[in-house]
């Protein structure tokens, strides 16, 4: 969306933007700041010039953001991690003191952490929506439980509705579906698998499996991306069980 060197938008207008990406003009569009650390860091390295880049993302209709998500890092000094984490809250705050609507996305690795970021939410209520992903350092399986525990003891302790953008695992969303006031799920492999025909379903043993379909060139595939998104929640809720989680009473 944004010129790694220049820090100007690719596309001139919305109707531009829609060409490129082979969408309709008026669709809804959110981009999420998922991604290599490197492409991350030319973000920050655009300095003073990312509000430009910001006014320039409104200009094109894009209606919200997840801020980059700084990674942490276990074999690193300890203020590495501090240092991505106040870059996380800088970010957000500037997409929403130029108009943006964003989720802040959370990283944290100790306990510690997530108690600053209780605090960091509790002292600003313009916040109401954050994003986490379960696909990289969250993403282990021994290691997701802790991570959906924290999640929802944040929503527990801040006193206010908190809409959830989550990437990655599935299994472990009705749990936090029921402290978060709303939960969006960004999720590419259903898609993705749609696109080249593939169906996911349930083999004799039990387990999920994708296989070839044969559809007709003029056949939507509407049908199948809702048979894919329904087959991959339940095929993620069969591999991650996680320890039951605290709900809201009146959840």
């Amino acid at each position: 969306m944004i010129g790694k060197h220049s820090g100007e938008a690719r596309y001139k207008d919305q109707a531009d933007l829609a060409r490129g990406f082979g969408v309709s003009e008026g669709t809804t569009i959110l981009l999420t700041g998922t991604d290599r650390d490197r492409a991350l860091e030319r973000w920050w390295s655009l300095g003073a010039r990312r509000r430009d880049a910001i006014k320039a993302l409104r200009s094109l209709g894009i209606k919200f953001v997840t801020t980059p998500n700084y990674s942490l890092f276990t074999d690193q000094p300890r203020w590495d991690d501090l240092h991505s984490m106040k870059r996380i809250a800088i970010t957000h705050e500037e997409f929403l003191s130029e108009g943006m609507p964003a989720a802040l996305h959370l990283n944290a690795r100790t306990d510690k952490d997530w108690q600053r970021w209780k605090q960091y939410l509790t002292a600003r209520p313009e916040i109401t929506h954050i994003a986490f992903e379960f696909g990289t350092g969250a993403g282990y399986p021994a290691r997701m439980p802790w991570y959906a525990t924290q999640l929802n003891n944040l929503a527990l302790a801040i006193d206010r509705p908190l809409h959830l953008i989550v990437r990655g695992g599935n299994g472990l969303l009705p749990p936090l579906r029921g402290v978060f006031a709303q939960v969006t799920v960004l999720e590419t492999t259903a898609f993705m698998k749609t696109m080249h025909r593939k169906r996911l379903e349930a083999s004799p043993s039990g387990k999920y499996v994708w296989s070839g379909t044969q559809m007709n060139r003029s056949e939507t595939l509407d049908s199948l991306l809702l048979v894919n998104w329904r087959g991959t929640l339940l095929a993620d809720g069969d591999t991650y069980r996680p320890s039951p989680l605290q709900v809201r009473p009146n959840a």
